[in-house]
């Protein structure tokens, strides 16, 4: 894809979700959790994939061909082990303390060779990246982190019928967390991607784009990180590419292995 498409294009992931998950199998079940207001269970679905949404306010989502539960992922989802062929997590991860233990749960629902796709804000594009040195936070066009009020300067809200509080923004998560994270429950990374470009972290590239690559690389072949020389050029594969540096959203896909 070219410079000018990428700066130009959606920054919504539901323009070719469909299309992502054709990748790697053909039909099946896919899980949208959460699914907001169906946008992407609505796409999955015109795409030819069976799907259930799931969200905290299922009373928000609509669209034909598909149902949406009320399920709170702060908690055991409520689904059986090996239950779908595929998962969306897409801007859910950010909004949750628990982090691990949802993918852990991902990770039980998925049948062997399942994939799942995760999509957040990204933390590491140049942009972010002068943010968080600039004022401590990543996105400081958005409100601090400070208690109670989350990330988008609301207080949380109880959720309507639901047990649990919804917040925003408060735990975003940058490309080396969610990688670890994925792996230790048992996941096999497959690929990094973004969806639309940002023009500031594009500006701020000739600044920026030697020393955070020269940092990068220091970090992970540092001796005490012990990161094995292959994992060391899949990472650094992963991390110091446009898609990380210039992106707006990170998309990770990742494989529950058969064995």
């Amino acid at each position: 894809m070219g410079l000018i498409q990428r700066l130009t294009r959606s920054p919504h992931i539901h323009d070719d979700i469909a299309e992502r998950f054709r990748c790697y199998f053909q039909s099946g079940l896919i899980l949208d959790l959460p699914a907001g207001d169906g946008v992407n269970s609505r796409r999955l679905t015109s795409g030819g994939y069976s799907v259930q949404a799931a969200d905290l306010f299922p009373e928000h989502c609509y669209g034909e061909g598909f149902t949406c539960d009320r399920v709170d992922m702060t908690k055991p989802l409520p689904y059986d082990n090996s239950s779908f062929d595929g998962i969306l997590h897409s801007e859910g991860i950010e909004h949750i303390d628990n982090q691990i233990g949802v993918l852990q749960e991902f990770h039980r629902i998925l049948k062997p060779g399942g994939i799942l796709i995760v999509t957040t804000p990204n933390l590491l594009n140049f942009e972010g990246r002068l943010g968080l040195l600039l004022s401590g936070h990543a996105h400081p066009k958005r409100a601090m982190v400070i208690s109670p009020r989350s990330y988008r300067s609301e207080c949380p809200r109880h959720t309507s019928g639901a047990e649990g509080i919804y917040f925003g923004h408060v735990f975003l998560i940058n490309i080396f967390q969610l990688r670890f994270y994925l792996t230790h429950v048992g996941f096999t990374a497959l690929g990094v991607d973004t969806t639309r470009y940002s023009w500031r972290s594009l500006f701020l590239a000739p600044f920026l784009f030697l020393p955070v690559t020269w940092a990068t690389r220091k970090l992970v072949r540092a001796k005490r990180s012990k990161v094995p020389p292959g994992l060391q050029r899949t990472i650094l594969d992963e991390v110091l590419r446009g898609t990380v540096f210039f992106g707006r959203k990170l998309i990770m896909v990742a494989r529950k292995p058969h064995d």
